[in-house]
């Protein structure tokens, strides 16, 4: 199968990686410098930097785009597309997108919303890696208009990358449930690493803990200031509900309540054993 990709950065080029074992991957991106890279390492196949000649040679299209772009770019070039076309879209926010898209997709082209909820802390083709989808967890956020053949086909390729789960939920619910586990940990890690009083040379006193906590702080903040603002309706809760349990922990540490406290730590380590269990007792 010819696969195309839209978009050949960290994602577009892992996706490429992971597929170009059984599949011919096109690319069209702007960046003559990324197809370049990625044909000399044999990423991909074909480089292309005219649109209406990549849409003419695949009709199975994976859509790698900054959020903000994702519907201006649908509606501008769908006219190109095959009659038949397959779109999957990867972003990690999908109400303002799906909202924002739905209503001029014409009926040739079918849409498949997705979240492939992986990535690294760099940016850009050349950080690509095809095991970071192994063992991962996939969204698929269907719409009225998608045929099941398209969501058959969209499944068939997340195994194929090797991802461990593949759930379908609402918009809305994904939106919800990734604002938790997704947005609102980055935020933590930023803030963390923004509280150092540089008092003295962090690099010398950390440890695991600090590591594994600011990790994802090497953020791409072009794309992740999209993420946040397009998603602060579910986004902006979370923070809230996470500042209230922080008040909680300090007002306990200032009445030295160590009972409480530990009641506090219990249920946090009790949550996190389930989490691990696959939500299991």
């Amino acid at each position: 199968m010819k696969i195309g990709i839209v978009g050949l950065g960290l994602m577009g080029g892992s996706i490429a990686k992971a597929l170009n074992h059984k599949h011919e991957i096109i690319a069209y991106d702007i960046s003559n410098e990324a197809l370049t890279y990625a044909l000399n390492h044999q990423i991909i196949q074909e480089g292309y930097t005219n649109l209406e000649t990549f849409f003419h040679e695949t009709n199975i299209i994976y859509l790698c785009l900054y959020p903000q772009i994702i519907a201006s770019f649908i509606k501008e070039n769908q006219r190109y597309m095959q009659k038949g076309t397959v779109i999957i879209e990867i972003s990690g926010i999908k109400t303002s997108i799906i909202d924002d898209t739905i209503p001029f997709i014409n009926k040739d082209i079918d849409v498949v919303f997705t979240h492939p909820i992986a990535g690294r802390e760099k940016k850009g083709v050349s950080f690509s890696k095809e095991t970071i989808f192994h063992n991962a967890n996939y969204v698929i956020v269907p719409t009225k208009n998608n045929k099941e053949s398209s969501i058959e086909q969209t499944k068939e390729l997340a195994h194929e990358m090797k991802f461990k789960n593949i759930s379908i939920i609402s918009k809305e619910e994904h939106d919800d449930i990734i604002a938790y586990t997704s947005q609102l940990t980055h935020i933590l890690s930023l803030a963390l690493v923004n509280s150092d009083p540089k008092t003295y040379d962090t690099f010398r006193f950390i440890g695991d803990s600090y590591r594994d906590l600011t990790r994802i702080a090497m953020i791409n903040e072009d794309l992740w200031s999209e993420l946040f603002l397009e998603n602060k309706n579910y986004l902006l809760p979370k923070i809230d509900s996470f500042i209230e349990n922080l008040t909680n922990y300090r007002k306990l540490i200032v009445e030295n309540d160590i009972e409480q406290l530990k009641e506090m730590m219990k249920e946090a380590k009790n949550r996190r054993l389930k989490i691990e269990s696959g939500g299991k007792e």
